[in-house]
């Protein structure tokens, strides 16, 4: 029997315990690297969470302008750029006063957000004190764009992390209309979506902050939208917490986010929309009427604008303004009405079957 074991044994080829031996190496190091990647994401969740926590900046403010620079470089490569930068807002700012920075449009992926204006964010410009732009959970799952994000001052969008910033003295920076407004995204028409609860209104009254508007041209222009997959991107986002609607890209590729069109970004500041003093619980009629001022203000800095930044195609559509609260927008007459000064509640006359409506 032992003989005829010992036969067995060298009848088996020595390549075989070789291969044997690679084949467990290399599940070794797999298993390894997952073992180190997993306890990298759970300390780089620590460390996001703790910022959080204290509202604070991740790391030096060099090696958040170095992440920022680099950013800026790989846009500029793929031929996105900032081309130029204006607005009277930027000569009507306070530098003794906090703002509550609200950019618009989302864009596909709102790539202008965190590849061109970034460094404002750690350098503090427009108004001279640095803020923290409140971006989708998700995207800190997302390797590389969660490191990026966190050193270029981007927060989780959470109202317990947006209230910490605020009460310790931190200036932030919201897009309102969120995976909202991304899903809606098109290339070939402007539009800006405001959620239910108008959610930043309220902060801003809650600290009377003022708003300080910024539109972002040519942000829908990176991308050509594939219209007929809507119910999919919808799907995508319930079960995932992402979204990308479907596009077309550099070269006619589709889904190729990382190679947007070749674009000229024009970044403009509208003038501040005054707040006043701090109101711990507005109310309804008050959150809509700093509304009705804020709207003006954008729709202000569109008009200006929009002809001498934008295809002029899509100028000549004008602004699509969405509520997904389904109220009415308020008009235009009703905005320069409450911009000098007078009531701002909208009349019963406007139509409250009309959610949206153009410039």
């Amino acid at each position: 029997s032992t003989q005829a074991d010992s036969g067995a044994n060298t009848s088996i080829p020595r390549s075989f315990h070789v291969m044997v031996f690679l084949h467990a190496g290399r599940s070794g190091r797999v298993v390894s690297l997952a073992a180190f990647y997993a306890a990298y994401c759970e300390a780089r969740r620590r460390v996001l969470e703790r910022a959080e926590r204290q509202g604070k900046r991740i790391g030096p403010k060099w090696l958040g302008v170095l992440a920022c620079q680099l950013l800026n470089k790989v846009s500029a490569l793929l031929g996105v750029q900032m081309a130029s930068e204006g607005g009277e807002g930027l000569d009507l700012l306070d530098p003794s006063r906090r703002y509550l920075i609200v950019w618009h449009p989302h864009g596909f992926i709102a790539w202008s957000a965190l590849f061109v204006v970034s460094r404002m964010a750690v350098l503090g410009h427009p108004h001279g004190k640095e803020w923290f732009a409140m971006v989708a959970p998700a995207l800190f799952r997302i390797p590389f764009m969660s490191e990026a994000l966190m050193l270029a001052n981007g927060r989780r969008v959470d109202k317990k992390v947006v209230e910490t910033y605020l009460d310790t003295g931190g200036s932030i920076a919201l897009q309102p209309g969120g995976v909202r407004e991304q899903i809606r995204t098109r290339h070939d028409q402007e539009q800006a979506v405001f959620p239910a609860n108008l959610g930043f209104i309220r902060m801003a009254l809650k600290y009377g902050m003022d708003l300080l508007p910024v539109y972002i041209f040519n942000e829908n222009q990176m991308f050509h939208r594939v219209d007929g997959f809507e119910k999919l991107t919808e799907s995508l986002y319930h079960k995932t917490g992402f979204c990308m609607p479907p596009v077309t890209a550099k070269f006619g590729l589709p889904l190729a986010a990382l190679l947007p069109l070749r674009t000229e970004v024009h970044v403009r500041w509208g003038a501040p929309v005054e707040v006043g003093a701090a109101i711990e619980e507005p109310t309804d009629e008050q959150v809509e009427e700093l509304f009705v001022k804020y709207l003006a203000a954008l729709r202000k800095i569109f008009t200006q604008h929009a002809h001498e930044c934008l295809p002029p195609s899509v100028a000549a559509r004008g602004l699509t303004v969405i509520r997904l609260d389904g109220r009415p927008v308020p008009p235009e007459d009703l905005e320069c009405t409450a911009a000098v000064g007078g009531s701002a509640s909208p009349p019963s006359s406007v139509g409250v079957g009309t959610p949206r409506s153009r410039l």
